[in-house]
């Protein structure tokens, strides 16, 4: 049976009872008379069904303003933590590796390491030259086959990351320009012996700390240096390129 009409029900019998007990003190007192004791019980059980439709009518649930507010507001804030976890992702979706803003994360926390160690540091842009008949397709499925083969061609102790819809980022630790050119022949290599076609790209490299000590300047001209490099080797970027000299802070939120 419905939970609310025994709750009702129980309501009605309980002052209604009251009713009875009435009735039967009248008829105790000497209120024998058939319109008198009718007035003395009915009146009780009428008023018993009016507290029964009314107490019902209370405990029904009904829309609650503070309830929907609460709730709306929980939502949006849920929308705006959502929306704030894609932005802060800091990996990329195609391959997997990390994103422009997870990569500068790293260099920020590397950049403090090496300096406390005294180690350089390398970060090296790739940036592949897709023709006008390779369509956007093509391009996808390509960026993604390089993302997953990088974790067989580089250590395991450098970093790589799509930071562009066509353009690669390494950071290799503790490194110098002359291993800077080995990674690059090693990748020359593995692209040129790979079963997909990759189609041409040129290179760059900056090192740290020679070319500045801030994350997001290095990351600027290794970007600006590979538009200009060739297509048959890899170019370093000036030291008098103009780049923002601020190292990063000793501590990081």
């Amino acid at each position: 049976m419905n939970s609310k009409l025994i709750s009702w029900l129980g309501y009605f019998l309980l002052i209604g009872g009251m009713g009875v007990v009435t009735l039967a003190m009248g008829w105790i007192t000497g209120y024998h008379g058939l319109g008198t004791l009718l007035s003395v019980a009915l009146i009780p059980l009428f008023l018993a069904g009016l507290l029964s439709l009314f107490i019902v009518s209370i405990n029904h649930p009904r829309p609650n303003r503070e309830m929907e507010s609460l709730l709306a507001l929980r939502t949006a804030q849920l929308q705006d933590a959502n929306a704030t976890i894609k932005r802060m992702s800091t990996k990329d979706r195609l391959t997997g590796l990390f994103n422009r803003r997870g990569f500068r994360d790293l260099l920020k926390r590397e950049i403090l390491r090496s300096r406390r160690i005294d180690k350089p540091l390398v970060i090296m842009a790739i940036k592949f030259l897709f023709g006008p008949n390779l369509d956007t397709a093509r391009q996808t499925s390509m960026m993604s086959v390089f993302g997953k083969n990088l974790a067989r061609w580089i250590r395991g102790t450098d970093v790589s990351a799509r930071i562009g819809e066509d353009t690669m980022a390494f950071l290799l630790l503790d490194t110098d320009l002359e291993g800077a050119r080995i990674f690059y022949d090693r990748i020359c290599e593995h692209l040129a012996n790979s079963e997909f076609q990759f189609p041409p790209f040129r290179a760059s490299v900056v090192l740290h700390p020679e070319h500045g000590s801030a994350s997001d300047g290095l990351i600027e001209l290794a970007l600006s240096t590979v538009e200009s490099a060739s297509l048959t080797e890899l170019m370093v970027a000036s030291p008098a390129a103009p780049v923002s000299n601020t190292a990063e802070p000793e501590t990081m939120a």
